[in-house]
């Protein structure tokens, strides 16, 4: 054995004596309820914590002990956060399969739309490398999916002996991919999925969701007006960017990128991010607006607080990075060049005689020139210069997509899909396999926000029907 891996095997086995002694909240503690002392008692649970609801007659905050590397013990463990809520053992059990951070679930006031809906118990997985469930060190070779789908299947087995009833995993957006990437390498571990707004890209920048906002968001006239708002910033470069280059500064932002490529990169992103979240076109600034009233709709819609480096979701970029894919930019449409008047500096000249150039006076002047309206010629490979830490830039890899692909094809697993009509996400979103035991619904003029609440009323009544019939079976 090397010796580097002694010490790692070492470091495993003095953590896994320390997770393997009773901590003080698995200890007897006065006032504990049934379910409460029931969960202390679970293998690899460490903490238990009883957390306010006014949703449920009990709620508790659990960690689970995980191994980093589910095929290696050597390299340790970390704490998964998992948050339980209880309706009655004898009610199904609906499993968010969260892709991010579960900060919100521990909300007095939170509860999930199918555990409302269907009265049932609700378990809340944080994904691995968010929030509160980081291994030390990051690892990054183990954040990915079949390491974080083994995650939910142990959670899954440890809580099969709390709740025998049916279960359902649900999440959204990339917790929806979860939910689909766990049901296809476990397809046994639960009875329904429900996956809400879920992309199932084939590359880093799959291709697909540039001409879907170009052609298929929204109206035509709808389109065309997002276009234009886009271009009149560009246009509006030289009065907007002190304004932009504040706003940063005044947030602290920090970007791998200079200041003026991530307005532009903001430029690319509006239209994205204006039909993902259903933006109001009325909310448009007209072309006649005032420098503030158009910088402050720019900002409100595409804030460069989403191109910071190191920030709390930067896990997410590096699966998507190495296996979830995502989504790139079209820089055709703002190859267009605006007027501007720059200074120009005086050049260096060479003096008879002499080798090396000599500095002269700034004799420089104001010339009015046609520039570049963007100064990115292309922004190809934004996601590694953008988001991925330095050390650590990963290959794409197909496998989990066509795993995925080929499982929804064949499988007469019970799932549901739910899309909004004109998120750019539809554009990636899971292809209808047309089978009975698939249900496929698509929000009419819905964003990335649509859920089964959203959905027409026919809909949503045909949704909840097969819902009741396949929990009653």
């Amino acid at each position: 054995m090397k010796p580097y891996r002694f010490f790692l095997f070492l470091s495993a086995v003095l953590v896994f004596t320390a997770f393997s002694q009773p901590s003080f909240s698995q200890t007897f503690q006065p006032g504990r309820t049934p379910l409460e002392i029931q969960l202390s008692s679970l293998p690899q649970v460490t903490e238990v914590l009883r957390l306010e609801s006014s949703t449920f007659d009990e709620k508790y905050r659990i960690r689970v002990r995980q191994m980093v590397n589910h095929e290696d013990i050597i390299y340790g463990f970390f704490e998964q956060r998992v948050f339980v809520m209880h309706a009655g053992t004898d009610r199904p059990t609906v499993l968010v399969t969260e892709g991010y951070g579960a900060d919100y679930a521990a909300n007095p006031r939170y509860r999930e739309e199918l555990s409302r809906l269907l009265d049932a118990n609700l378990i809340v997985v944080e994904h691995r490398y968010f929030s509160e469930s980081v291994p030390s060190p990051r690892y990054w070779e183990f954040l990915n999916g079949p390491q974080a789908m083994t995650d939910l299947h142990k959670i899954r087995e440890i809580f099969a002996a709390v709740y025998p009833g049916k279960w359902i995993a649900t999440g959204i957006s990339k917790g929806g991919q979860t939910a689909l990437m766990y049901r296809t390498l476990y397809p046994e571990d639960v009875d329904i999925t429900v996956s809400y707004v879920a992309p199932l890209c084939q590359g880093v920048e799959d291709g697909r969701h540039e001409p879907f906002i170009a052609r298929k968001a929204g109206t035509p006239e709808t389109r065309e007006k997002v276009l234009n708002f886009q271009k009149e910033v560009l246009i509006r470069r030289d009065s907007l960017m002190p304004l932009f280059t504040s706003y940063c500064d005044s947030a602290e932002l920090s970007f791998t990128r200079p200041v003026n490529e991530i307005f532009d990169y903001c430029v690319l992103e509006y239209s994205f991010a204006f039909w993902q979240w259903g933006t109001d076109p009325d909310k448009i600034p007209a072309s006649d607006a005032s420098d503030k009233l158009v910088f402050a709709h720019f900002m409100q819609v595409a804030s460069p607080d989403y191109f910071v480096r190191d920030s709390p979701t930067m896990p997410f970029f590096v699966q998507a990075a190495k296996e979830l894919g995502y989504y790139g930019y079209d820089t055709k449409p703002f190859r267009f060049k605006v007027e501007r008047t720059r200074f120009v500096p005086g050049k260096q000249k060479k003096r008879k005689n002499d080798s090396v150039a000599v500095n002269t006076p700034a004799e420089g002047e104001w010339v009015t020139r046609k520039y570049p309206a963007m100064e990115l010629k292309n922004a190809r490979g934004y996601l590694k210069q953008l988001f991925l830490p330095d050390t650590y830039k990963p290959r794409f890899k197909k496998t989990l997509y066509r795993e995925q692909s080929k499982f929804v094809k064949e499988t007469d697993a019970r799932m549901v899909f739910i899309y909004g009509e004109w998120d750019p996400w539809t554009a990636a979103a899971v292809p209808n396999p047309d089978k009975p035991n698939i249900l496929y619904y698509v929000e009419p003029g819905g964003s990335h926000r649509a859920r089964i609440s959203t959905l027409p009323e026919s809909m949503r009544n045909e949704l909840l029907q097969q819902l009741q019939v396949w929990l009653n079976e």
